[in-house]
């Protein structure tokens, strides 16, 4: 910029002292390329169409996965030097394509198929953010976001961190804690729960099978249970660093709980809020994977937070020990 208005005061003075066809010619030449070069980056922005994907819906944390950028130029006039930028502490491309600028003829498209990896768990936006256009001399440099993000949906890794906790609670149990890993509880003798191996057949419930397929056994009047309702809190997200990296945390200490409860066939109750209070049981390995593939989306997508009372009072009907996991109380050390 400081270039440009060297040279447009020079050739004021030259066109003032000399005059001629040339002079003037190079007077407006200098004079009109900023508006007509901020019009050209107005073109740009009308003119320039983004869209970008991954393929599955569902992506492993840290791990690399399937993208797709779409570029296309729709107008008439060719488009160069757009560049892309992205959130490098969120996103990883393992060959960046965003280091080199892209140049597209009138009405060209440029397909980009590259390797996206995602840093945290959680649903968030990834991928580009937004890009660079500038004149051709870089006077004028502007910044876009780009309309449509891409919305991944990143799954947390399982830890062993459950296993720390559940022994904790059991040696809590030991020393006279209220909490309790077995309670007692009233069933009717009616109520049903879903067939394990080791259960007699004289206990199937034939008329919930003939209904749902699924093979069920009738519960006693007092049964000795390990349930455990477990209340999901998570927070609203903003999408800033903080609150996804706060939520990665809170998933994979959600899905490692959740992985020892489903691996050792002991049900777990999950609460959360999603249009109204929904729940889950967890009791085995075939409900954890359905938990961990697609349930886990629509915990943390909406906030819990101002329905606390409402899942609490439906939690309230249920028999067994209750665990408030809220997402705000996470740290680190605990």
């Amino acid at each position: 910029m400081i270039i440009y208005v060297a040279l447009l005061i020079a050739v004021t003075i030259n066109v003032s002292n000399n005059g001629g066809t040339f002079s003037y010619v190079f007077f407006y030449a200098v004079l009109l390329y900023l508006p007509l070069s901020f019009i050209y980056i107005i073109y740009i922005f009308l003119a320039l169409q983004i869209y970008q994907e991954t393929t599955g819906k569902l992506i492993q944390k840290g791990t690399a996965e399937d993208y797709q950028l779409v570029i296309k130029n729709a107008g008439p006039i060719p488009i160069s030097d757009i560049t892309f930028y992205y959130d490098k502490e969120i996103t990883n491309f393992p060959e960046d394509f965003t280091v080199n600028p892209f140049r597209l003829l009138p009405r060209e498209r440029v397909t980009v198929d590259a390797k996206i990896i995602c840093r945290y768990a959680g649903s968030y936006d990834a991928g580009v953010e937004g890009y660079t256009v500038q004149d051709i001399f870089g006077i004028l440099r502007f910044r876009k976001k780009v309309k449509i993000p891409v919305r991944v949906h990143v799954l947390p890794v399982i830890t062993n961190v459950a296993e720390d906790i559940i022994e904790r609670l059991m040696n809590d149990e030991k020393n006279g804690n209220l909490f309790s890993l077995k309670t007692t509880e009233n069933h009717l003798g009616n109520d049903v729960r879903k067939y394990m191996d080791g259960d007699s057949l004289n206990q199937v419930h034939w008329k919930q099978y003939a209904k749902t397929g699924n093979l069920y056994v009738r519960l006693p009047e007092n049964q000795e249970s390990e349930m455990i309702s477990m209340v999901l809190i998570p927070e609203p997200m903003d999408n800033s660093l903080h609150s996804i990296q706060l939520r990665d945390r809170y998933l994979e200490y959600l899905v490692s709980i959740a992985e020892f409860f489903g691996m050792k066939q002991k049900p777990l109750m999950i609460f959360y809020y999603y249009v109204g209070v929904k729940s889950y049981v967890i009791d085995s390995p075939e409900t954890f994977h359905e938990f961990y593939t697609e349930l886990l989306t629509k915990v943390g997508s909406k906030s819990a937070v101002g329905h606390e009372e409402e899942i609490l009072e439906e939690v309230s009907k249920k028999a067994g020990n209750i665990v408030v996991f809220r997402e705000k109380d996470y740290d680190d050390n605990q």
